[in-house]
């Protein structure tokens, strides 16, 4: 009887939240699933009181267990309310433990049920984003179930994304809570999705796996909920960076350029394009500027190509097999499929936010490690790139390594080139002491 009066109690607040957030279907009836479904609808409702529809989540809480018909749409609902809709500051205490003990209560029950799991822990990382200080009460538990399902040999993939995502959530903002004990396991569990065991004469380490299939849309998915995982980490805890157990600046290197090749990026282009951030640098800024285009152009062209004064930069094995291999199918980045390209994307921009971290939190430590992201100086590799408007034979081959300003010249899309630009002030901010120390030397 109890039960029957707490699910009246959910239905009439929830008809009481439908009837604020939309006032002209004031008069129409709907069942609750008809409700969840349009709430789906909008992105966010203005004017509606965080309280009204914390209510509402409590009560569903309370009432609704994980075999119920509404679980399903009650854990959807639940993701969009607290991801668009509320200030999770208005969460008081108690009513967070209610709400993080219904979603972990769930993933233990429904473990036969993927899409439910997936859901459960969807909304359960909305839940705990930023939000260590409630999170940590449940430091031990989310330990012990994160882990589990973040595992490398977890399976379904997308129930262990949505775990590694929770396991980023969590460290968000994390540091000097109970939580940050948990962040060595976190970060073991995190590296041992995009890693492998290496034996070299230094001892044993984890490296960039070469075995990852990126052609699975899947296991793409996993490596950029990965990589955003362990920004979080390294943003919190500057230890984790010089811990044994990896290099992770060359982790990071490999999958920061995982895919590139500039042949691909230079393929395709009509001699009589339009000027773009490809061939503008040759392009003359004024029509009367025909002229001394025309002699600098000569010039170009009677001058040799500089070379670099490194020595070639050997690449990460797990570089060459997977980017080459990959895109000797394919002569052009843009004839990937447009999600194979969007899933590349985030992985390099996830890839980009680790290393910005790093600049940040320990610039000293990055700061040995500058000539893998950087050209030697940028007047050479201008000059390299400024021929006729098109790539040159040198950086057609390997002899010059990959940069950040390889990634930003050229990649196609506009969030990749935008968070090089972020990348690279992070890493000059952040080394402005080893600069000025420099300068004054």
């Amino acid at each position: 009887m109890a039960h029957v009066k707490s699910l009246e109690t959910f239905y009439s607040l929830l008809d009481q939240y439908k009837q604020a957030a939309f006032p002209h279907l004031i008069d129409q009836e709907t069942s609750p699933a008809a409700t969840f479904d349009l709430f789906q609808t909008v992105e966010h409702i203005k004017q509606i009181p965080d309280q009204q529809v914390i209510d509402v989540i409590i009560s569903g809480c309370k009432c609704l267990g994980h075999q119920h018909a509404l679980s399903r749409p009650f854990c959807q609902f639940l993701y969009k309310q607290l991801s668009k809709q509320i200030r999770m500051t208005s969460f008081r205490p108690s009513q967070f433990d209610v709400c993080c003990k219904y979603l972990l209560d769930g993933v233990d029950m429904v473990d036969e049920n993927k899409e439910h799991r997936v859901d459960l822990l969807r909304a359960l990382s909305a839940l705990i984003f930023e939000n260590a200080s409630n999170t940590q009460r449940f430091a031990a538990r989310l330990s012990k179930t994160l882990l589990a399902l973040g595992n490398r040999s977890s399976k379904p993939l997308e129930v262990r994304r949505m775990a590694i995502n929770c396991i980023g959530n969590a460290c968000a903002g994390a540091a000097g809570t109970k939580l940050q004990p948990l962040f060595q396991d976190f970060y073991a569990c995190l590296l041992g999705n995009v890693c492998t065991v290496d034996r070299t004469t230094q001892g044993t380490i984890m490296v960039a796996s070469t075995t990852l299939d990126f052609a699975d849309t899947a296991v793409r998915k996993v490596a950029s909920s990965t990589l955003r995982a362990l920004q979080f980490l390294l943003s919190q805890d500057k230890s984790l960076v010089t811990n044994p157990l990896c290099d992770i600046v060359e982790i990071i290197y490999t999958f920061i350029f995982l895919h590139v090749n500039v042949q691909s990026y230079g393929v395709g282009q009509p001699l009589n394009m339009p000027p773009n951030r490809r061939n503008r640098l040759s392009q003359p800024l004024t029509s009367t500027a025909t002229t001394t285009t025309t002699t600098t152009t000569t010039m170009h062209s009677n001058r040799p190509l500089q070379m670099s004064w490194r020595t070639p930069f050997h690449k990460a094995s797990s570089l060459v097999t997977s980017s080459e291999s990959e895109l000797s199918d394919s002569a052009s980045l843009t004839e990937l499929s447009p999600r194979r390209q969007q899933d590349n994307a985030k992985i390099r921009i996830n890839a980009l936010l680790c290393l910005s971290a790093i600049a940040r939190t320990t610039p000293k430590a990055l700061y040995p490690h500058w000539q893998k992201f950087l050209p030697d100086t940028f007047s050479i590799f201008l000059d390299n790139n400024a021929i006729h408007g098109e790539l040159p034979l040198l950086l057609k081959s390997d002899n010059q390594p990959y940069s950040l300003f390889t990634i930003l010249l050229y990649d196609p899309m506009v969030t990749v080139r935008t968070a090089v630009c972020n990348t690279l002030v992070s890493i000059l901010d952040g080394s402005k002491q080893y600069l000025s120390i420099a300068q004054e030397r």
